[in-house]
């Protein structure tokens, strides 16, 4: 936030951090700045607000998208220390003008008023936060973002209709970035967030309620969305995989198959393929390709030209015993207890 206060007196110049002097066109001068703000002091004028329009292009031009208060009166010398103090009390309701804005302080004053009722307000935003950490140490966070959206939305319209002192909003957007940080610690490298401590000092630089909003957005929300897309990624990976397997075993489930073979097909090393597999289907691969073969054996004793033995062959079994054994063990039947109980 910047102040501008109007006022007669002072010696021309414009004043640097640095201690610099340099003229600067319609009497604004820099006085300086801290961390409570950024003074401009107008010694002559033609009008309070094109003055203060001018300083505030001049800060978009710096990259600071903040609103501009201006004092509305001309002052005196001796009214200038209670203008500024009168100024710095305006601070909290400050937060809530979008940048870019400039506002008169009388205006300001009666436009934005902080409830009384502060206590009622931190309680709705608390339940609020409260749902919002809940969602977030639940499975799955990937596909919350959009939910959580929802509630930090709710959480910044509330604010905007019940106004209320900034210091417990940037604790609570602290608060909650601290706690989607660690929901996705464990795959920080794929949700790309910052540090947390970066995260912390960002929302304590933050401009106005507009800023803040924006950041928690982008800073939060995204960071859970880029989980989602890693997911949505490794999902991908994992279909591919898995139908690349059940492919080659469909074609092959008469042979004799191994793993190293199928994965040497798709072009993966054996482990890799057992993982994506084991990881997408919940069963090993060559669970999977006993299932198979029993459920293609299954189709084979219906017809009753065929034996057993050459059933057991085509479906990949050379030993007739061994076939019978997993048949029975997968069933708790024989193959022909099977056919009896199938075809009568």
């Amino acid at each position: 936030m910047v102040r501008a206060c109007y006022h007669q007196g002072l010696p021309g110049g414009l004043y640097h951090g640095t201690g610099g002097k340099q003229p600067v066109r319609g009497g604004v001068f820099h006085s300086g700045g801290g961390k409570k703000g950024t003074y401009y002091l107008v010694r002559y004028f033609v009008d309070f607000r094109e003055s203060a329009e001018r300083i505030c292009a001049r800060l978009e031009e710096l990259g600071l998208h903040t609103c501009v208060i201006f004092y509305p009166e001309k002052l005196s010398v001796d009214q200038l220390y209670d203008a500024v103090r009168f100024l710095e009390e305006l601070r909290e309701r400050a937060f809530y003008v979008p940048g870019g804005n400039v506002i008169s302080a009388r205006q300001l004053e009666e436009q934005v008023k902080l409830l009384e009722g502060e206590e009622e307000n931190r309680e709705v935003s608390r339940r609020i936060l409260g749902e919002m950490k809940e969602l977030l140490h639940t499975q799955c966070l990937e596909k919350k973002a959009d939910r959580l959206e929802v509630f930090l939305l709710e959480y910044f319209d509330k604010l905007n209709n019940n106004p209320r002192k900034c210091f417990y909003i940037l604790e609570e957007m602290s608060f909650f970035l601290s706690e989607i940080y660690d929901a996705c610690a464990a795959r920080k490298k794929e949700a790309r967030l910052p540090g947390k401590p970066e995260l912390k000092a960002a929302v304590y630089q933050a401009l106005n309620l507009e800023e803040l909003r924006r950041f928690c957005l982008e800073n939060g929300l995204e960071g859970i969305r880029r989980l989602g897309d890693r997911k949505a990624e490794e999902s991908r990976k994992y279909e591919h995989v898995v139908s690349c397997v059940k492919q080659y075993v469909e074609a092959h489930y008469g042979d004799s198959i191994c793993v190293e073979a199928l994965a040497s097909d798709i072009g993966l090393s054996p482990n890799y393929v057992r993982s994506l597999f084991k990881e997408s289907e919940g069963t090993t691969i060559n669970e999977w390709i006993v299932e198979f073969r029993m459920e293609k054996a299954c189709a084979l004793l219906t017809d009753r030209r065929l034996k057993v033995k050459e059933i057991s062959r085509m479906v990949g079994y050379e030993n007739s015993s061994y076939f019978c054994s997993v048949f029975a063990r997968r069933f708790g039947v024989s193959p022909n207890e099977y056919r009896l109980e199938i075809l009568g």
